[in-house]
């Protein structure tokens, strides 16, 4: 499995991605509008704890709808982030005959699911950029980092999905600790509440979390009409570098004993 094969198979991945998005919404009442309801009905949920039970605000001036759009502007990302990346987990599994196939590009499976996420995501940040235009100050030259923003965190979460779905082939557990410490990450990162909120000697934690940047980002571009923070932009363009070299060349090793292990 080399890059040239990875780069040569973009037509099967294409036509991959694309299958498995529309296979999630075959025989449902509202088809694709599911793309932007699931996020919808979280917003509600947390909005109503964190800024009507918990208090917290994005801002001092903040009211119900700017901080529903915050955290909006998190779970988009969040939910393509975690989607993504625990879908991969048992991709091998559901497809060892594929696996099982020399001339098939394994390499492919993980970014699958992965790129689907990603796929759904768009369509729900047309919602909030239409919502931001309405309700917030609206995007502005910002604005053009969102596809910059967009690569990052499909290439991160793509490296990050490579070793998980190789993992799980060696140890099934591994699908149950992946969801765990979504979980936890979850609540790790600034999704419902500001970084404001998090007590000094713990922010460091904030600053070590790429997912953290990502939002803090995508929040900035689309919600404040500015550009996001350079030092942010240089840790997830570092952290997605580093995941895809590190997940590609594990997986890479790996796969040389899937359909053994399958």
């Amino acid at each position: 499995m080399s890059k040239p094969r990875v780069w040569r198979s973009r037509g099967v991945l294409a036509e991959m991605v694309l299958r498995d998005f529309q296979s999630k919404y075959v025989g449902s009442l509202l088809g694709l509008f599911w793309t932007v309801i699931n996020p919808l009905l979280l917003l509600m949920i947390f909005t109503f704890v964190f800024t009507v039970v918990f208090r917290a605000k994005f801002g001092a001036q903040a009211g119900l709808g700017t901080n529903a759009l915050y955290i909006l502007a998190g779970i988009l990302p969040w939910v393509a982030f975690q989607e993504g990346l625990g879908r991969a987990t048992g991709v091998l599994l559901e497809h060892r005959n594929l696996v099982t196939r020399v001339q098939f590009p394994v390499a492919v499976l993980p970014a699958v699911p992965v790129l689907s996420a990603i796929l759904g995501q768009l369509i729900g940040l047309v919602v909030l950029l239409i919502l931001a235009a309405i309700f917030a100050p609206g995007p502005g030259l910002g604005l053009a980092w969102l596809p910059v923003l967009i690569v990052f965190q499909a290439l991160f979460t793509l490296g990050l999905a490579w070793i998980v779905a190789g993992l799980n082939v060696f140890y099934r557990d591994v699908v149950h600790l992946v969801a765990v410490l979504l979980l936890v990450w979850m609540y790790g990162t600034p999704i419902f509440y500001p970084a404001a909120m998090v007590p000094e000697r713990y922010r460091f934690l904030i600053a070590l979390n790429p997912m953290a940047h990502l939002i803090e980002a995508y929040r900035r571009v689309i919600l404040e009409g500015a550009q996001p923070s350079l030092a942010g932009l240089a840790i997830m363009g570092g952290c997605a570098a580093l995941s895809l070299g590190l997940g590609f060349g594990l997986y890479r090793r790996w796969s040389l004993d899937f359909a053994d292990r399958l």
